[in-house]
């Protein structure tokens, strides 16, 4: 029993089975080069919204913001950079620089520019649209309309201006970015932010540009902006293709044959503008937010109040006015003759008369077709008459740089405003009109002062010729351009944004 009991070998019993030890370390490195895979993936999705299949993700988990709106005093800071400015920065870089750019630019688009230090490249200046389109589902931005421009001074410079809106505000987008219409891009009112660069087969440079305020606009006819709820990054940028751009040249060429465009004499003077021009319009109070998403508030229309001798404008779209019956003028009755004697005349009755108007001739006398007179031609180097913008009390502007007339010439040599700045100084009215006025330094003669033009908006009367008057910081212009023509004389174009 002894020698069996210790002759036991509890070893010898068991199966004997292997380990796998390899197939377990070779199933652990993959499960950590998959994790690690993973956590790679996430930062390349996270970093890089600009691509599509990462955009979808996003999107998809609601890992993303929608583009917001941004205040004017609460944008991201950039430059502004005029048509011959962007082209020199730009049109240096190699086709592989271009890409990096393009991705960064419209990266920073994507995540609301919270997530980046550069400064963003804004785009100002004059332009002229070439042709306009509107935006469908197979676009990148899928509501609204896309207008092609041109550079009125650098025509090397190309932007296509996507105008995001909804559906129902096509007609009047369509009404408004006509081929030939001038769109004035300003920093004060404007905040054109780049998108994309594109350079052409001609070797001109392409700009797509997003306007961050999504605000409402005046022209042709009134409509608003909105920040797109969705995007689709498939199509790319920019929205106008090589085929659609020789397009739009084309029909703008066509266009410029049949209305030759008027030059002046004086090198220094901008071309005019053969059509209306789109004014930003503010429609919320100072000192309120602005909504990030969605529409603004509609713009205010006033009601016209009927004055004794004029006629009462009717709005578009509204009802002709009923047809109204013929006023009845009394006419006195001459009294008869009486030939008996001591008999008191009657009384002489009133009898009302159906007064027949005189239709109005259509030719005179010597055969010239008359017209009826509708209102006098304005000054086409500045915008319409009736223009709204914000205006504040005195002393509640947004802060922002005061200068004087002698500090403004730096300013013209540079050729950029560059950021918000206000005029004060003691002025003297040269020339006074319905909506804008010329101005001089009251304190120097006409030759050695800088021209100042005043515009004023609907509403304001500008000061009477030769008056003087002096804005301090509390009541100061805000500058929207500075120039120096030909002859050197330095033109400070300004906007009155104080309330009368």
């Amino acid at each position: 029993m002894a020698d069996d009991f210790y002759g036991y070998d509890e070893e010898a019993d068991e199966p004997k089975g292997r380990d796998n030890l390899f197939l377990w370390t070779v199933f652990i490195l993959l499960l950590v080069g998959v994790a690690f895979a993973c956590w790679l993936g996430s930062f390349y999705v996270f970093g890089h919204p600009e691509n599509p299949k990462a955009y979808a993700i996003l999107q998809k988990f609601h890992k993303i913001d929608v583009p917001r709106r941004f205040e004017v005093t609460a944008a991201p800071p950039g430059e502004f950079l005029p048509a011959q400015r962007i082209f020199e920065r730009y049109s240096k870089l190699t086709p592989l620089e271009l890409v990096h750019e393009n991705e960064q630019l419209i990266r920073n688009y994507l995540n609301n520019y919270r997530e980046t230090k550069k400064l963003v490249p804004y785009v100002t200046g004059r332009y002229v649209i070439l042709d306009s389109t509107d935006l469908s589902s197979k676009d990148m931005f899928p509501t609204g309309m896309v207008a092609l421009a041109q550079g009125a001074e650098f025509p090397q410079v190309l932007i296509e201006h996507v105008y995001p809106a909804a559906p129902k505000m096509l007609p009047a987008l369509r009404a408004s970015l006509q081929t030939g219409n001038p769109l004035k891009l300003e920093r004060t009112n404007d905040l054109a932010a780049v998108v994309h660069i594109e350079k052409t087969a001609a070797g001109r440079l392409q700009f797509t540009v997003v306007p961050l305020l999504y605000g409402n606009y005046g022209g042709t006819t009134a409509f608003g902006l909105e920040p797109p709820p969705l995007l689709n990054m498939a199509p790319g940028l920019p929205v106008v293709k090589a085929m659609a751009l020789d397009e739009g040249l084309k029909k703008y060429a066509a266009y410029r044959s049949k209305h030759p465009q008027v030059t002046s004499d004086d090198p220094g003077t901008p071309r005019a503008p053969t059509g209306q021009e789109i004014v930003r319009v503010d429609t919320v109070e100072p000192g309120k937010p602005v909504p990030e998403t969605g529409a603004m508030p509609a713009v205010a229309v006033a009601t016209p109040v009927p004055i004794a001798g004029r006629a009462t404008p009717r709005l578009a779209g509204a009802p002709p006015p009923a047809p109204s019956t013929p006023s009845l003028r009394p006419v006195a009755t001459p009294p008869p003759r009486f030939t008996m004697l001591n008999t008191p005349p009657p009384v002489p009755v009133s009898t009302p008369l159906p007064v027949t108007a005189t239709p109005l001739p259509k030719v005179s006398p010597t055969g010239v077709l008359l017209e009826r007179f509708v209102a006098a031609k304005g000054d086409p180097n500045m915008p319409s008459a009736g223009a709204t913008w914000k205006t504040y009390g005195p002393g509640q502007a947004p802060p922002a740089r005061a200068v004087s007339l002698d500090e403004v010439g730096p300013i013209a040599d540079r050729g950029d405003v560059g950021e918000r700045l206000y005029l004060r100084g003691e002025f003297r009215v040269t020339a006074s009109g319905t909506s804008r006025a010329v101005l001089r330094d009251a304190t120097k003669p006409d030759d050695q002062s800088p021209r100042v033009v005043v515009e004023y908006p609907a509403g304001a009367v500008p000061p009477p010729e030769r008056e003087r008057f002096v804005r301090d910081n509390t009541r100061p212009y805000l500058i929207s351009d500075v120039r120096r023509g030909a002859d050197g004389v330095v033109t400070i174009y300004v906007k009155e944004i104080i309330n009368q």
